[in-house]
């Protein structure tokens, strides 16, 4: 059975994660090669954060949180149990914005309930030009160390305020080169490499850049296809939207008619 590397961390438990499900459903073996380490920030801090952010409403009131990322959910969701019942209450009131639909349901999954973008906001551009629409005066941007630009400059060009709290770092795993090669000698029938991002993918994006042959190659979106075509590759298909679906989709229409009828 062919097989596709996803570039990312699977679920706690693989065996439910949608990515391996629908790959499985389109008759390739998956698996995953996480790229990346992550550390939450100043816990304590974020606490104190949130509880300051929720005693200030009427001060200086938030119109909504903004989460793009399921690391940022996943710091944010970390302290949560920790504060009292009336700070999440509050928090929970506050329409989240977020970029795709898994980023939305993990959202949902802590107990926030207005969830906006998501499915219908496949990138960063989308998502701020959601935002500016929705003429909001004052958001909370929950993001990692490194992220693009295009959320903040483009709320605060349309006099939006946007406060920035970073809530966890990002750093690349050493020897994921020799892993990645490790798994194409091992696996003579891999079609597939699938980018979710351009954080920490560049050592395996110059492997691939120096023989196009070894995969085909996926972007998860137009962000991941601009960092792989400066690094010379031109990927054979990008997600419409950054789903599951979506993904196996284009891989399936750009794969071989032999394996689209298997």
């Amino acid at each position: 059975m062919p097989k596709i590397i996803f570039l990312k961390n699977p679920n706690p438990d693989v065996d439910s994660d949608k990515y391996a499900i629908t790959a499985k459903s389109s008759c390739y073996d998956s698996c995953f090669l996480p790229i990346l380490s992550h550390t939450f920030v100043d816990q304590p801090g974020l606490r104190t954060y949130l509880t300051d952010l929720a005693a200030n409403a009427d001060k200086t009131p938030v119109d909504a949180l903004i989460i793009t990322s399921q690391r940022a959910v996943e710091a944010v969701a970390s302290v949560l149990l920790e504060l009292s019942v009336s700070t999440r209450s509050y928090l929970g009131s506050l329409p989240v914005y977020t970029v795709g639909p898994a980023t939305a349901a993990l959202v949902q999954s802590h107990g926030f309930s207005k969830i906006l973008g998501g499915a219908d906001a496949g990138n960063g551009r989308i998502l701020a030009s959601q935002i500016v629409g929705a003429n909001l005066r004052r958001c909370v941007f929950f993001t990692g160390e490194t992220r693009r630009d295009i959320i903040p400059v483009t709320l605060r060009e349309n006099g939006i305020e946007c406060i920035e709290r970073v809530v966890y770092t990002s750093k690349g795993i050493e020897g994921v080169e020799d892993q990645f090669m490790e798994l194409m000698s091992d696996a003579k029938d891999v079609w597939w490499t699938v980018f979710f991002s351009p954080a920490g993918a560049e050592s395996i994006a110059r492997l691939i850049a120096r023989n196009t042959e070894i995969t085909k190659v996926a972007a998860i979106g137009p962000t991941t296809e601009e960092f792989l075509l400066k690094n010379g590759i031109t990927p054979n298909t990008v997600s419409r939207n950054p789903d599951p679906q979506s993904l196996l989709q284009g891989i399936n229409e750009a794969s071989p008619t032999a394996h689209a009828l298997a």
